[in-house]
């Protein structure tokens, strides 16, 4: 077993799961853990051609923060010290999996950021997608006092001693809003690192209501006000009037 492990949460990504495997084992030579979230369009097939990997399944879909959650949980059953997380949906850039890994250092969470600095080749953001990130990430700063830029990146990585600590239940799109609200409340430290802005997909659904903008934010906000709402740090806290104007 390798000291790191890479999670990647797969859903109907067939088109592009096979290639983005490749690309993860040519730039880890670690542990590659893929979990299934009841894909139903061949992507299971897939897997099962490639040896290098070990997977979960779900048998019908849970959610994108479950598949992530249960791979935490895998990987903190076998001890590995780090874990990164990555999607295959090619939006996250494999080659840079070694420099997570080398930036972790004693750092509780080290997240990618696509907007900390504003690289050549970025993809310009949905407008909508980019005022709910903008929207949520600033309330995020305002409740934890870190000083994030990008509240929803899905490429991580984590020390497992510090995942350990935490109770990660959030099964949606939502799970890095009850994490960063877990991570301040238990005195974690986090940093971010710059990764690429990649929009492969600019039709991608969040799954039917929540592709309503306005439903996707409630959403969050309801996430947010529950998990404040288990944290005795947090009693008493409200959520602030939010700021940003909407587009």
């Amino acid at each position: 077993m390798s000291e790191d492990l890479v999670i990647v949460p797969l859903y109907n990504e067939v088109a592009t799961v096979e290639a983005s495997l490749l690309a993860i084992r040519r730039h880890h030579r670690g542990d590659i853990l893929v979990v299934d979230d009841g894909s139903t369009d061949g992507s299971g097939a897939i897997l099962d051609r490639l040896d290098f990997i070990s997977q979960l399944r779900h048998p019908v879909n849970t959610g994108y923060g479950a598949a992530l959650n249960d791979g935490f949980g895998w990987g903190l059953e076998r001890g590995y010290r780090a874990i990164v997380t990555c999607d295959c949906d090619e939006q996250h850039e494999p080659s840079l999996i070694p420099r997570l890994l080398d930036r972790l250092g004693d750092t509780d969470i080290l997240s990618g950021s696509r907007y900390l600095e504003e690289g050549a080749d970025d993809d310009p953001p949905p407008v909508d997608r980019r005022w709910v990130n903008l929207t949520i990430t600033n309330l995020l700063n305002e409740l934890t006092g870190y000083r994030l830029t990008d509240g929803f990146c899905g490429f991580k990585a984590y020390r497992t001693q510090s995942l350990a600590r935490m109770s990660l239940t959030e099964p949606g799109y939502a799970q890095p809003l009850q994490m960063w609200i877990q991570a301040a409340a238990l005195g974690l430290t986090v940093a971010e690192t710059p990764v690429p802005r990649i929009y492969q997909n600019l039709n991608r659904s969040f799954g039917e209501a929540l592709d309503d903008r306005d439903r996707r934010l409630a959403y969050y906000l309801d996430t947010i006000r529950a998990e404040l709402a288990r944290w005795p740090q947090f009693a008493g806290v409200e959520l602030p009037p939010l700021q940003s104007e909407t587009p």
